[in-house]
């Protein structure tokens, strides 16, 4: 049972008993300390804003911030422990997959999942997987989608967020795939996810290949070879994928257009309405006014 100052964020989704999809949004007053057991499942959860502490029983905590997706699974019943703080904006969704729902998903447990891009927080003795990676564009937008929905049709929404947590679900299984595929070292991946980390973190900036290899000590045949394998584009199409998702995030906040231009790195207002809506179909002033839409209750 969640705490009052909690219950009024969570909006819950079934689909059939297969799948279930929670979204968290708002300021809750107070902190939240949860400890449950559950059942076999893959958990995937993706942050956008709050962070959170998380762990299985006899494992270390995995620490969660915005932009950081995190996949729990399993072969048994598993125990642990949910913590965030209060006082702080929480936006967040946790989708979760039974075992039968994700086959007739067409994916499988990932129980086996590996890659140093990972945080991993394992117990291999309870037979479950706690690993936390860098949220890939497609995911972010994905959660995203799920939060500001706008369909009040009932049917209409069903439809659309099953469609989304089946995304979710493709994109990851998608990210981890590449990553295991990656024929890189342990610390030439960590130098990519440096690469990665800064386009994330700094995306108003001016990045090139060559400036990118240089802050991370690659050369510029391996950054670009390695940063496709593990992020899925080149460094130049995922800096304009970041930025022009965290100008939907800030449009949907109420930032003007202009604003929101200069903040991701476009000093030209028609470029960026253009890579706007070549990316979201429309331009950046429906998307704002889209965003000002209630969610359905």
């Amino acid at each position: 049972m969640l705490p009052l100052a909690w219950s009024g964020l969570v909006k819950h989704e079934d689909f059939d008993e297969d799948i279930t999809l929670t979204a968290w949004r708002g300021t809750p007053a107070a902190a939240l300390d949860v400890q449950a057991e559950g059942p076999p499942m893959l958990c995937i959860a993706v942050f956008l804003e709050g962070r959170a502490s998380m762990a299985i029983d006899g494992g270390p905590p995995l620490l969660a911030e915005p932009g950081t997706a995190v996949i729990q699974t399993g072969d048994r019943p598993v125990r642990g422990r949910f913590q965030m703080e209060g006082g702080q904006p929480v936006r967040f969704v946790d989708i979760r997959y039974t075992p039968v729902g994700l086959l007739r998903a067409g994916g499988h447990p990932l129980v086996a999942l590996q890659g140093d891009f990972l945080q991993n927080r394992s117990v291999p003795a309870a037979g479950s997987l706690l690993a936390g990676f860098p949220a890939p564009p497609p995911l972010l937008r994905a959660a995203r989608d799920i939060l500001e929905c706008s369909y009040r049709n009932q049917m209409v929404r069903h439809l659309y967020l099953r469609a989304k947590a089946l995304e979710a679900l493709a994109v990851v299984l998608q990210t981890v795939q590449q990553a295991a595929d990656a024929p890189v070292g342990p610390r030439e991946r960590r130098q990519l996810a440096q690469a990665r980390q800064l386009i994330d973190q700094r995306y108003d900036e001016a990045w090139t290949v060559a400036r990118l290899a240089r802050a991370v000590g690659l050369s510029e045949k391996k950054l670009k070879a390695g940063f496709r394998a593990l992020a899925g584009h080149s460094v130049h199409a995922y800096l304009r994928e970041v930025r022009l998702d965290a100008a939907a995030s800030m449009l949907a906040a109420g930032h003007s257009v202009t604003e929101v231009a200069l903040a991701v790195g476009y000093s030209n207002l028609s470029h960026f309405s253009k890579s706007f809506r070549d990316a979201h179909r429309m331009l950046p002033s429906q998307w704002a006014k889209r965003s000002s839409l209630p969610c359905a209750q």
